[in-house]
């Protein structure tokens, strides 16, 4: 019985369906750990909101970073990272910022070397290129969009980068005679006290993941009051004593709310205002190394495949064990409670010396051991009992058994298809069955439960009405299946483009779609409309008749407001709607873009 449910849990472990869970508890192992009483040779410069009104805007003139950067360098910094792309000239100042960056050898630039969701590939500033002073920036996603894993240097066109973080800990540490060396046939790097092994594919929760490149666990640090920081203004404005940069590792970077493309989730997220800034996750990076080589700061690994295989078999072994002997049901609880915390505590435990081990695994094969040798041991018993009795009944009390044992076989078959009806009446009631994307219903119902929501903060919500172009000729030309083909694929694409988890796409009706999108502004969501249409373009689904394009097209309406008590909305969907109608009497094709509750609105055509 152990074996079979280890084999079960295995199976289910490999098949990645317990990857998720598995990944949010150990979200909450970090956000249980206790502060760490360190000192970390990492400063932040940051630009804020204000400091960008400070800097005369965004991006910031290549001027303006010239001076920045000779202001950091007269307080004798041990190394600086510049997480800014400056691979294009920002008026004024550009011969300014190349004299920097020729006479500052311990600056480092940025390059991004992967393509992905987060944008395309970046190249370095040619002139720190050509000196070695370049770093890639890039970071990686879990598949729940949280920075789980550090890229300590990726390999591309026969050449190994640094990652941003890696290259200033080594520049720090060499000043201090620290060593780097290889080892373990190269899977693993020393670096003073700490042996930096790269993550495999299955270790920890991990199941088949992507590991190319040098990456390993980010084990995230997190002292009282944060890593120290500065503003651009206070350092520009004399705010800042000089040693409070001298011998320490600079990081510039922005961290305004209003710069969300460089925001991202960790395992300390818990909604989007807790959400870090890819410089401030560059800077931990940076301080983990560190940490762990002068300090042994445990580095996080995860526990090879093979010993979680053990460690689940020996769970189940422990339920079968304690379902076994355990007559009484209140011991089995009690027991079966104990195991659990063991489990749980054990995980922990070795979390904070540096191992991430599962536990959600081993826990289903606890229980679904206990429960089913238990189960087991009273129908052993029950049949038993049946026998010794069936010997001493009469005939008709048997038949009468029989009866009864039927009715609740016909009441749990009955009881089990109800369950099932319900669960696929609850999914009809809320999901489109033809795209997948959310119906009418659960659009409305949503609509005003954001509404509701943004009232309370005060914030825009934005709303985006779009129509498929001559979808009535595209059915008439290809036939309903190729048109039901058509809307999902177009939902499809819609969907893809909406990143955050308040985000909803849903039917509207017919041919017709719309996305909500919370704490978005009318820019904002215009971006999001432009995404939406070059990703359906990207699809290129055949339309000849189509009088726009050779292929299908959307003609989006957007309205955005802030909610009041004067206002519902019906009347943003209003707008909305309004927006789409213009759109498609200006050409179709098209967005346009008109808040709500603006006095002789002009409309913006996208």
């Amino acid at each position: 019985m152990a074996l079979g449910v280890t084999c079960a849990t295995i199976s289910g472990h490999r098949l990645g369906t317990l990857q998720g869970l598995e990944q949010r508890l150990l979200n909450h192992w970090f956000r249980l750990r206790p502060l760490e009483s360190r000192t970390v040779p990492v400063v932040l410069v940051t630009f804020g909101e204000a400091d960008l009104k400070q800097a005369g805007g965004w991006p910031v003139s290549d001027r303006k970073l010239a001076q920045l950067l000779q202001r950091i360098t007269r307080d004798r910094p041990a190394a600086i990272g510049l997480d800014l792309y400056r691979d294009l000239e920002i008026a004024p100042g550009r011969n300014e910022l190349l004299q920097v960056f020729a006479t500052t050898p311990n600056l480092i630039g940025i390059t991004k070397a992967v393509k992905n969701g987060s944008g395309p590939e970046v190249p370095p500033p040619p002139i720190l290129a050509d000196r070695d002073q370049i770093a890639v920036n890039d970071l990686l996603l879990d598949a729940d969009g949280v920075v789980r894993r550090n890229l300590l240097a990726i390999e591309k066109e026969g050449k190994n980068t640094l990652a941003l973080g890696t290259k200033l800990a080594l520049m720090y540490l060499k000043q201090r005679g620290v060593t780097v060396q290889g080892g373990d046939g190269g899977t693993c790097t020393q670096v003073g006290s700490a042996n930096f092994c790269r993550l495999g594919a299955n270790a920890g929760g991990y199941v088949n993941l992507d590991n190319g490149g040098n990456q390993i666990l980010s084990n995230f640090l997190q002292i009282p009051g944060g890593i120290p920081q500065v503003s651009y203004t206070q350092l520009m404005t004399q705010q800042v004593p000089p040693s409070f940069l001298q011998d320490k590792i600079v990081l510039i970077g922005a961290t305004a709310d209003s710069l969300w493309g460089d925001r991202f989730y960790t395992p300390y997220t818990t909604d989007s205002s807790t959400t870090w800034a890819g410089v401030e996750i560059h800077a931990n990076v940076t301080a983990q190394i560190v940490s762990s080589a002068l300090e042994r700061r445990p580095i996080l690994q995860g526990v090879p495949e093979g010993l979680q295989w053990l460690w689940i078999g020996a769970a189940a072994s422990l339920g079968v064990v304690l379902g076994w002997s355990l007559r009484s049901p209140q011991w089995l609880v009690i027991g079966l409670s104990g195991a659990i915390g063991g489990i749980v505590g054990l995980s922990y435990g070795l979390f904070l010396v540096g191992w991430w081990l599962v536990a959600v695994s081993p826990l289903l094969a606890l229980l679904g051991a206990g429960l089913l040798s238990r189960s087991y041991q009273i129908c052993q018993t029950l049949q038993q009992t049946h026998v010794s009795l069936a010997q001493h009944l009469e005939q008709q009390v048997e038949e009468r058994t029989q009866a009864l044992l039927q009715k609740t076989m016909a009441l749990e078959q009955a009881k089990q298809l109800a369950d099932k009806v319900n669960q696929t009446l609850e999914r009809l009631a809320r999901m489109d069955e033809l795209t997948q994307v959310a119906n009418r219903r659960c659009f409305n119902e949503y609509l005003e439960q954001e509404w509701q929501r943004m009232l309370r903060n005060q914030t825009s919500l934005s709303l985006i009405l779009m129509d498929i172009d001559f979808f009535k000729l595209y059915n008439d030309t290809y036939g309903h299946p190729a048109g039901d083909a058509c809307l999902a694929q177009v939902a499809k694409g819609i969907k893809s483009v909406l990143k955050r988890p308040t985000d909803l796409a849903a039917r509207y009706g017919g041919e017709e779609f719309a996305v909500i999108l919370p704490n978005t502004s009318i820019a904002g969501a215009a971006q999001i409309a432009q995404d939406i249409q070059a990703n359906i373009q990207k699809l290129q689904i055949v339309h000849d008749r189509s009088q726009v394009s050779a292929h299908v097209t959307l003609s989006l309406g957007i309205s955005c407001t802030i909610p009041t008590l004067a206002a519902s909305p019906t009347q943003l969907l209003e707008q909305a709607d309004q927006n789409l109608y213009q759109a498609k009497m200006a050409g179709r094709n098209r967005a346009i873009a008109v808040p709500l509750h603006l006095s002789n609105p002009s409309p913006q055509v996208l």
